[in-house]
């Protein structure tokens, strides 16, 4: 196992967790994991215990470790240390263009967040050479039509960029591993490799 940390904060520990055989197996601590459906569903959890079925969890309790499985999907992890809450995202194509994101953002600011305080982790993903669609036209919601190639490949980097300006967290302040997940062996990709393995991305308040 390898840990890759994101520097969300100095009462933050995040990053991400590079596995050979599959994240729920190698862990070495517990953790809150997600049973995922590619939905907007958001869960505030108050303390670790069984997997719940959301694609976004938010928390203000220190220690509780939150868990995104992934293997091409994009996975975000959110703080403000200031006020005390982070967040974690499972952001596959549905959920992306279903602005689960900004709904995170959003539910963080309700619970005393500040937008341009956040601090944002982005993992390996499935870049825009590899995401090539059916019918994106169809497939993908209007109003992210802009980010359709020709070449029926769309851009969800761009999309989640976007949102995440528009949302109002700094450029300066999200850290992002642009790394593709099916042209990089050294990750998991259902794309590539039609696996059920999952690296992790993870974050936990300390203080």
């Amino acid at each position: 196992m390898r840990f890759l940390p994101f520097s969300l904060g100095a009462g933050v520990e995040a990053g991400v967790l590079q596995v050979e055989r599959d994240v729920l197996e190698e862990l070495p601590f517990q953790v809150q994991w997600l049973n995922q459906v590619h939905g907007t569903e958001i869960l505030e959890i108050e303390s670790m215990g069984p997997a719940l079925t959301a694609d976004a969890m938010v928390t203000r309790v220190p220690g509780v470790r939150l868990l995104i499985k992934t293997a091409d999907c994009i996975p975000v992890v959110l703080a403000d240390e200031e006020a005390g809450v982070v967040a974690a995202v499972h952001a596959g194509w549905r959920g992306l263009t279903a602005d689960i994101v900004p709904l995170v953002v959003a539910r963080m600011v309700e619970l005393g967040a500040v937008a341009e305080r956040l601090t944002v982790g982005i993992g390996p993903s499935l870049g825009v050479e590899c995401s090539e669609f059916s019918d994106p036209r169809v497939e993908i919601p209007a109003k992210y039509h802009w980010a359709i190639r020709a070449d029926k490949h769309v851009d969800l980097w761009a999309i989640l960029e976007r949102q995440l300006r528009e949302a109002g967290v700094s450029e300066g302040r999200v850290e992002w591993m642009r790394v593709c997940t099916c042209c990089s062996p050294e990750w998991f990709s259902w794309r590539r490799d039609h696996d059920a393995r999952r690296f992790g991305t993870w974050i936990e308040l300390t203080r």
